[in-house]
């Protein structure tokens, strides 16, 4: 089983697909998809989820603790989680396993997400198609928080923007402000790995022209201040990059910070006040929620210190 993919599989109802997706996200990161058709007997199972662990000396460690993880929810479930079964893959296997559970997915008024290998749906033609091949690690424009984030933008960013994209794991915020009119885009990714799918998702969808990418990154260098500032990160970072968000906008600038739980709204709309920054308006998906503020007083100094660019992935 050396060199191979682990893909565990877990059967489910659709009330509890949330739990388990939030299970397999904290565990898998955005490597899961999830399976669903009509049953064709009853009482079949209507939902699989599919997660995947790439080979290596910690796929042992990280299966048992998965499978523990799906054991603890199929007895807690009362009946609305099976039981997860395990299978090995090539990487072949692995990216046709991954391909077959994602189809093209309208997100917010005005925007299509694409996998690459597909062409965009002639019902969804007049939306504006981002093609996107995730690599199946860096985001896969599926997760709420991402879609949040999407749907944020159209609603805030002015066709002539220059944008920031914080985190930008494949890229899909930053290609959607291109296409949405930006004039330039800055993207900055800490993680290395993300470098090549996010390049070839920028070419792919004839941006590059528009879109500079920084990774591995780990400062915000951006040569020009900014009318809107994308992150889609956890709470804890966008704690730590509030001064630097604030020293990259142009005053009355608009901030959009996905990837907050419920729990941390209070700390998150603290501390950016502290920063001048107003929160304008929510949105909610899940436990998951997408922050708009507006910058009210531009910082008169530059940020005291500079702070490790995270990935996108919540």
């Amino acid at each position: 089983m050396s060199g191979q993919w682990a893909a565990i599989s877990v059967p489910l109802r659709p009330e509890a697909l949330d739990d388990v997706s939030l299970t397999l996200h904290r565990l898998v990161g955005a490597s899961f998809a999830v399976e669903t058709r009509a049953p064709s007997v009853e009482g079949a199972w209507p939902v699989t989820a599919h997660a995947y662990l790439a080979p290596g000396t910690g796929q042992a460690a990280a299966r048992r603790e998965l499978l523990r993880a799906l054991e603890m929810l199929r007895i807690a479930g009362d009946g609305v989680v099976g039981a997860a079964s395990e299978a090995f893959v090539d990487a072949d296997g692995y990216r046709t396993r991954w391909r077959e559970f994602h189809a093209p997915m309208a997100v917010g008024r005005r925007m299509v997400i694409v996998p690459a290998w597909l062409d965009q749906p002639p019902d969804q033609a007049d939306r504006i198609p981002i093609f996107l091949d995730s690599a199946m690690a860096f985001g896969t424009g599926r997760h709420p928080t991402t879609q949040l984030a999407l749907a944020a933008l159209e609603g805030s960013l002015t066709p002539g923007d220059v944008v920031v994209d914080v985190g930008t794991g494949s890229g899909v915020l930053a290609i959607a402000a291109a296409k949405l009119g930006a004039a330039r885009v800055y993207a900055f990714d800490r993680d290395a790995e993300a470098g090549p799918a996010a390049t070839a998702n920028v070419q792919r969808n004839a941006v590059a022209d528009r879109v500079a990418l920084t990774i591995p990154s780990t400062t915000l260098n951006v040569p020009e201040p900014a009318a809107l500032v994308v992150a889609n990160i956890v709470a804890s970072v966008h704690l730590k990059l509030l001064r630097e968000y604030a020293s990259l906008l142009l005053p009355e600038g608009r901030l959009l910070l996905g990837g907050v739980l419920d729990a941390r709204v209070e700390d998150v709309v603290g501390a950016a006040r502290r920063f001048g920054f107003r929160l304008t308006s929510t949105a909610a998906a899940d436990e998951w929620r997408l922050l708009d503020f507006t910058m009210s007083v531009a910082l008169a100094a530059p940020p005291e210190s500079e702070h490790v660019v995270q990935g996108s992935d919540p």
